[in-house]
């Protein structure tokens, strides 16, 4: 004999579902992804180094202030919102270059909105340290994986950012390498690794920033 059940009603006491529920764990998930690359971007420009009588300390990615920037900003835009795991993620690499590498004073600060303070720099330089930045985090990775991974998460924000900036500014020279980037990039990351890009991947993030 088969036996039947009723579904159990909800009761009026039942948690409200949380409409921003989606946008929350891919803010979470994000900041894992970006404390994760940033974390063996550092890791990896040390052990490609491990040859050198006077190794270099490692540096941060332009991508991390501006992709950390772009997820606080996400974060404010839903309702006094706090991912905890996104805002301890200034500490946790700040923790791990200063155990590994001792204090540093040219650390970003953040602000009264927990927001990286980012040092204003000319556009050219942004670009020329994402082009070295983007050549690193790739080459650094197949030294010492023999994989080519992937691009950095937060490179559409830290290009949009980029990108923003370039239209207030009349400076044609930085807009040329600029839309150089995806060029200049994957000929110094085949020369170094003999491998290729993932075909038109950073071009088509350039045409979404400019809208074209």
């Amino acid at each position: 004999m088969a036996f039947f059940s009723l579904p159990i009603p909800f009761s009026e006491y039942s948690a409200p579902v949380d409409k921003h529920a989606a946008e929350k764990k891919k803010i979470f998930d994000l900041a894992t992804l970006l404390r994760e690359e940033v974390s063996r971007f550092l890791e990896q420009q040390v052990d490609v180094q491990e040859d050198r009588e006077n190794p270099t300390r490692p540096r941060l990615p332009i991508f991390f202030v501006k992709g950390f920037n772009a997820l606080k900003s996400k974060e404010a835009a839903l309702n006094n919102y706090k991912c905890p795991y996104l805002n301890v993620l200034p500490y946790t690499i700040q923790m791990q270059l200063l155990t590994e590498f001792g204090p540093s004073e040219d650390y970003p600060k953040l602000d009264e909105n927990g927001c990286f303070i980012e040092t204003p720099k000319p556009v050219m330089e942004e670009i020329e340290q994402l082009e070295e930045d983007l050549i690193d985090f790739v080459t650094n990775h197949y030294i010492c994986t023999g994989d080519m991974g992937h691009l950095p998460s937060s490179l559409y924000p830290t290009m949009k950012d980029i990108a923003n900036k370039l239209l207030t500014t009349e400076d044609e020279e930085a807009e040329d390498r600029m839309f150089s980037l995806d060029a200049n990039v994957e000929d110094e990351i085949l020369e170094r690794t003999g491998e290729l890009l993932e075909d038109n991947c950073i071009i088509r993030m350039l045409k979404r920033c400019f809208n074209l």
